[in-house]
């Protein structure tokens, strides 16, 4: 692969003066000469749509990182890309991350997150129409994201012009809705899909939790796995009292903010659908969640990304049926003021930022 990684080099255009449409064909045929073909014929697609157009533009400006599965990649996914431009300016721009700062990744458990260019409302609704993001981490072998439950590891680096390149074995899934993530058998967590799913919230039992978080923005949900369901004797106990169980699940709830991994021990303070604080400590073993000082939970899988948020995956059920109303309204209100004010991170998620871009 060092001679494709040689003649993308060579195709470097000139980047004083050239138009995003010489930009997007310069892409292409470095992308051609690398063995790329199947991404670069889709590219092609950008300039069927006026969207499709403004990612070309954003990439022919600033630092990115572009995520390329390889020809096998495509091979081995019944993704169809000549069928739809729309679909294809989605898919390429959820490989889109800004900035460039994979080499700066701490090493797994550890988890990065950046900011890629997906931004269509109908596939994406996280608060203040952030774009969604994708994760990684680095094993002994390097680089690899994680991406629909599954492990896709990079398998070559290269660069053009402003891109760094990282090549990859599969393409990456957009993030699926809360309800489809949870019911994902992968995650073990099919049993919190059920219980969200027979709670009611409305008189005429039409509405359900799990219609709610569905329908909001920026969730955050510490979901136990289904062992901890299974042991956990306090859920039988108040399933008569619908009040009790609603303050249950909203305290493994954050309403209006999606906290990913790396904001859990920097400092900030965030309080539960509930109304309750949250706590989280680390130590040698992993890294643990408690709601208003009940149990501690370790978190057993972080980072699984949804359209409207992110799941964490914890060993047990945080026994707080606690409720502080005004807490929680105040909370939810400040969370969206500060996304009305957000800026895009040109550094990873849930680090103190260095810089940001404009949309």
């Amino acid at each position: 692969m060092l001679f494709a990684s040689l003649v993308l080099l060579t195709l470097l255009p000139a980047v004083f003066g050239q138009s995003w449409q010489q930009y997007l064909d310069g892409l292409a045929q470095a992308l051609n000469a690398g063995g790329y073909t199947t991404l670069a014929s889709a590219s092609a697609a950008l300039n069927m749509t006026s969207d499709g157009q403004r990612l070309a533009q954003s990439l022919s400006m600033g630092n990115w990182t572009l995520f390329v599965p390889n020809n096998q990649a495509f091979t081995s996914s019944p993704i169809n890309l000549t069928s739809d431009p729309t679909y294809v300016r989605n898919l390429l721009s959820y490989h889109v991350v800004y900035g460039n700062f994979t080499n700066q990744s701490p090493p797994y458990p550890s988890i990065t997150l950046g900011r890629t260019l997906l931004y269509d409302s109908s596939l994406v609704r996280l608060e203040g129409n952030e774009p969604q993001v994708l994760a990684w981490s680095k094993g002994s072998n390097g680089i690899f994201v994680l991406n629909n439950g599954t492990i896709v590891p990079v398998v070559n680096k290269t660069v053009y012009q402003n891109l760094q390149i990282l090549v990859i074995d599969s393409v990456l899934k957009i993030p699926q809705s809360l309800s489809d993530t949870i019911t994902n058998s992968t995650y073990e967590v099919t049993g919190v899909a059920g219980a969200l799913s027979s709670i009611n919230v409305t008189a005429d039992n039409s509405i359900t939790l799990l219609n709610v978080l569905n329908k909001s923005r920026g969730i955050t949900l510490f979901a136990p796995n289904n062992s901890a369901l299974a042991t956990a004797s306090c859920i039988s106990g108040l399933l008569p009292n619908n009040t009790a169980l609603v303050a249950l699940v909203g305290n493994h709830v954050i309403n209006g903010t999606t906290v990913y991994s790396p904001s859990f021990t920097n400092g900030n303070t965030y309080t539960s659908a509930s109304g309750e604080s949250f706590a989280f400590k680390s130590n040698s073993s992993g890294v643990y969640v408690s709601s208003a000082g009940s149990n501690w939970a370790r978190i057993m899988r972080s980072d699984v990304l949804t359209s409207n948020g992110v799941v964490h995956v914890i060993d047990s059920v945080l026994l707080d049926t606690k409720v502080n109303v005004s807490a929680a309204i105040s909370a939810y209100q400040s969370a969206t003021s500060v996304a009305a004010s957000m800026s895009i991170l040109t550094g990873p998620v849930g680090i103190a930022p260095t810089t940001s871009a404009g949309r």
